[in-house]
């Protein structure tokens, strides 16, 4: 019996990738040029080679196109993940069909760092006279010390470890022999290169990269807050460390204030048990950038006698 054939298709009734002009695919290219290139340095200095970079970019083209489909294409099958993307059919299989090769490291505990610092300035608890933080000891007490903070917050962690990063970082002062008093509502990681550093790196970034991508696709009303305030012309060198001594004191004020907004209002929310949390915050940034033309590639590696 022969096979029946099916109705032929009109190409131009199939959707299409959405094709930027020329002059916008440039811009898109050396954007991600830009944004690459901060990055690459910090890979260089780590040993992380091109062909290891390549195979995690390799790995993002393929669950990008999974999770968040092919624009005008939708949901694509793994041969057309492979057309559009340019990679292997092997190799989409391989990323599909294999979930540890996308899988992360294991968290940090920078956020529990971070929620005892907020609990310690923000809990009744851990308070004393006009709201100020406690001196708490490290383990004697038995609901009011560093061990039952540490334990609120997060039962699995090791307080020992979590003092003494907060101690390094000069948030906590004190010993764990005696008393700890804290100093600092603000924990910056102290180790370039650490893993919460780098978990901190991935963090805003993508936090930053995912509000302008949202805002560049969503309809006016509900695009995400991204705002900048610059000079148009630049500040006067001279002026740059008043004008941060300023950007700092505003802005730490103002995350007091919407951290101790989000303590104050939870102490008397009642939340389902079935409502579903929002993991939601602000970040600012601050940019210096520099108007000096690097000089060519050529210039600072010349080709070899």
């Amino acid at each position: 019996m022969a096979d029946e054939k099916k109705p032929a298709t009109d190409p131009a009734s199939e959707p299409t990738i959405e094709k930027l002009t020329g002059e916008a695919r440039a811009h898109l290219l050396q954007a991600f040029r830009r944004v690459l290139r901060p990055l690459v340095k910090l890979l260089i200095r780590a040993g992380v080679r091109f062909d290891e970079f390549c195979e995690t970019v390799k790995g993002v083209y393929v669950e990008s196109a999974v999770r968040d489909g092919l624009g005008p294409l939708g949901k694509g099958t793994r041969a057309r993940i492979a057309f559009v993307t340019g990679i292997a059919r092997r190799d989409v299989d391989r990323y599909i069909d294999d979930p540890s090769l996308l899988e992360g490291p294991r968290p940090t505990f920078a956020r529990t760092l971070t929620e005892i610092i907020h609990l310690w300035h923000t809990d009744p608890q851990y308070q004393g006279p006009y709201g100020l933080p406690l001196e708490l000891d490290f383990h004697r007490s038995s609901n009011r010390s560093f061990t039952a903070l540490a334990h609120k917050v997060n039962a699995d962690t090791d307080p020992m470890l979590l003092v003494d990063e907060l101690l390094r970082a000069g948030v906590v002062v004190g010993s764990t022999d005696k008393f700890l008093k804290i100093v600092s509502r603000t924990y910056v990681v102290p180790v370039a290169m650490s893993a919460p550093m780098l978990e901190h790196l991935g963090n805003a970034l993508t936090d930053l990269a995912s509000t302008i991508a949202h805002n560049n696709e969503a309809e006016p009303s509900k695009k995400r807050l991204e705002r900048s305030v610059f000079p148009d012309r630049g500040l006067p060198i001279s002026m740059a460390p008043e004008f941060e001594g300023l950007v700092r004191s505003l802005i730490q004020q103002f995350i007091t204030d919407i951290d101790n907004w989000v303590a104050d209002n939870l102490k008397h929310y009642k939340p389902s048990h079935t409502e579903k949390r929002l993991n939601t915050g602000i970040t600012f940034f601050q940019y210096l950038r520099s108007d000096e033309v690097p000089p060519p590639l050529r210039a600072l590696a010349p080709p070899e006698p």
